[in-house]
C-alpha cells in the first residue's frame, strides 16, 4: 500500500511538510477542514468544528473518504486521513456513526502511519485553528489511540527543518 498519511495534532508542522513534498513532484492529497472551515466562514454557515462538530466531521469523512477510494495507487501522502475523524469527535465525546467506523476499517492506508508532535514553539493560532495548545495535546493523544485501535503503526517524525522532515519521511519509506 504507498498510501501513507501524515497526521498529528493541529499546528504541528503536517501542511509544510506536505506541501515541500509537493515541490519535489510527490502526490499529495490535500487536508480539506480548512477548506470547509473557510466556506462556512464566508457564508456565516453552521458546519464549523466549534458550531458543529457532527455536521463538519460528517462533511470531512465524505470529502476525505472520497480522497482515499479515487487516488491511484501511486505513492501518496495524505494530510490527515478518516481515522482522524474518530479521534476528533472522541476529543468531543462524540459517538463515532457506525458508516464511519465501518469505512474506517474497509478503506485502509498504508499501515505505517507518521505523525508530526506537538511542538509549542511553532504553535500558532488563526482563523480556522483556534484550538488551545492544551487542547491540540488532547487532541493528539486521541489521534495516536484512535490510529492504534485500527492497527496502525505510529512513527514519529522528528522536529528540525520542513526539509529534514520530508527527508525522514522518505528515508523511512525507502527502508522498508
Amino acid at each position: 500500500m504507498k498510501k501513507f498519511v501524515i497526521t498529528g495534532a493541529p499546528g504541528t508542522g503536517k501542511t509544510s511538510i506536505l506541501n515541500h513534498l509537493k515541490t519535489k513532484g510527490y502526490n499529495c492529497i490535500d487536508e480539506i477542514s480548512r477548506e470547509i472551515i473557510n466556506e462556512q466562514i464566508a457564508i456565516d454557515g453552521e458546519i464549523l468544528p466549534w458550531k458543529n462538530l457532527s455536521a463538519f466531521s460528517e462533511r470531512v469523512f465524505k470529502l476525505r473518504e472520497s480522497q482515499l477510494i479515487n487516488s491511484k495507487n501511486t505513492l501518496s501522502f495524505f494530510d490527515r486521513g478518516i481515522v482522524d475523524i474518530d479521534a476528533y469527535m472522541k476529543v468531543d465525546n462524540l459517538e463515532i456513526p457506525k458508516h464511519i467506523a465501518d469505512s474506517i476499517k474497509k478503506n485502509r492506508y498504508n499501515t505505517e502511519v507518521f505523525y508530526t508532535p506537538i511542538w509549542e514553539e511553532i504553535y500558532i493560532n488563526d482563523e480556522e485553528r483556534k484550538e488551545s495548545i492544551n487542547h491540540a495535546k488532547l487532541i493528539e493523544h486521541e489521534i495516536l489511540s484512535s490510529y492504534t485501535f485500527y492497527d496502525y503503526q505510529l512513527i514519529k517524525v522528528p522536529k528540525g527543518t520542513v526539509e529534514e522532515r520530508a527527508n525522514f519521511i522518505l528515508s523511512y519509506i525507502k527502508k522498508s
